[in-house]
């Protein structure tokens, strides 16, 4: 598996990329950096597929760009957070990340984008994506999600799972008690082995997060 990583957007997500047979497959795209917007047209890949961890801004703000200048993408988001997409949107983003003064940045979206595009799937806990098992991880939103490789044995982990920490709970939506529930979850279903890569952090292990974080659990 060929990921290649790429910091977005104004809170500096890791967006990761990799192709899937004739397919782009991009991860929370924060933004529309010229290194990303380069490297999609490198590829020359004939479909694109932009997978969401969760809704929040600083995780889609790249999607409309991605769209305008690709209009087949595909656009994959858990159903519990649907709400941080189409015409909802606004409202939601901006109950979000008003309180964290966030919201200059998603007025200049709207004024640039207009609304947040709409998805074209929805998923649910256990389906498979260009290789990708979903596991529904809420917490840091409701409808936050991890993805597995099991072939390459690496977990994308958004914003649930850091190195040496995890996700925020103190925002619309958020539930510290989910969280935990679904830290227990990742660290009881997969390997010690695994890799794990996250919208903000390095890249850690399964294993290595066990042992820091267990004693809270």
């Amino acid at each position: 598996m060929n990921i290649k990583e790429i910091s977005t957007g104004v809170l500096f997500v890791k967006t990761y990329c990799f192709l899937s047979d004739d397919t782009l497959v991009i991860i929370d795209p924060g933004g529309t950096d010229n290194e990303l917007m380069q490297f999609i047209e490198q590829t020359k890949a004939n479909r694109i597929s932009i997978i969401l961890t969760h809704g929040h801004f600083d995780h889609v703000a790249g999607v409309a760009g991605i769209v305008k200048q690709y209009p087949t993408t595909q656009i994959f988001i858990h159903k519990d957070d649907k709400h941080y997409l189409g015409k909802q949107a606004l409202e939601t983003h901006l109950r979000c990340f008003k309180p964290i003064r966030l919201e200059r940045y998603i007025e200049a979206y709207i004024s640039q984008f207009g609304d947040f595009p709409e998805p074209t799937q929805l998923l649910e806990d256990g389906e498979i994506v260009h290789g990708l098992s979903v596991i529904h991880t809420p917490g840091h939103t409701p409808g936050s999600i991890c993805l597995y490789d099991k072939t390459a044995d690496v977990l994308f982990s958004g914003d649930t799972l850091f190195y040496r920490s995890r996700g925020r709970t103190d925002l619309y939506d958020g539930s510290e008690r989910a969280l935990l529930s679904s830290l227990r979850l990742l660290f009881e279903r997969l390997p010690d082995s695994t890799r794990v890569l996250s919208g903000h952090s390095y890249p850690t292990t399964i294993g290595d997060e066990k042992n820091a974080q267990s004693s809270f659990l």
